[in-house]
């Protein structure tokens, strides 16, 4: 792929970021999941952070037992293992998750998984990735 463009980006203007296009439901029933495909890109990247970051607030109890995970595949973990969300988060608030394999070779599909928990519990969250193309 040619650069068609005279702009060298520097530092943050590098990075860019990809969120799930519709917001998890943390009450979506007990082992419940739902897979959302994220990007698939024609270059290297490398993950710098991936975290939930709250659309609804979570209730006081209850929404640890839900969790989102980042993989190479649906319901796979291969680059974020099962993060469990967070009790009593507000709008807005953020759950940063741990990246185990922060590489992500060219035209290789990023998939997130959510598993919810069967009791009501108010909460809805998106899932943040934010990737750096290797230079």
């Amino acid at each position: 792929m040619a650069n068609k463009f005279p702009y060298i980006g520097r530092g943050n203007q590098r990075f860019f970021v990809v969120t799930t296009p519709a917001a998890f439901n943390v009450d979506n029933g007990a082992g419940a999941t739902v897979d959302y495909q994220l990007l698939n890109v024609p270059f290297d990247c490398y993950l710098q952070s991936v975290r939930a970051i709250y659309s609804e607030a979570t209730d006081t109890t209850g929404a640890a037992s839900a969790n989102f995970k980042l993989g190479v595949a649906a319901g796979g973990a291969t680059l974020v293992g099962a993060t469990a969300l967070e009790a009593a988060k507000a709008i807005g608030a953020t759950t940063s998750a741990t990246i185990t394999l922060d590489y992500l070779p060219a035209n290789t599909t990023l998939w997130v998984r959510h598993t919810g928990v069967a009791s009501t519990e108010v909460g809805q969250y998106f899932v943040q990735v934010v990737l750096l193309p290797k230079p």
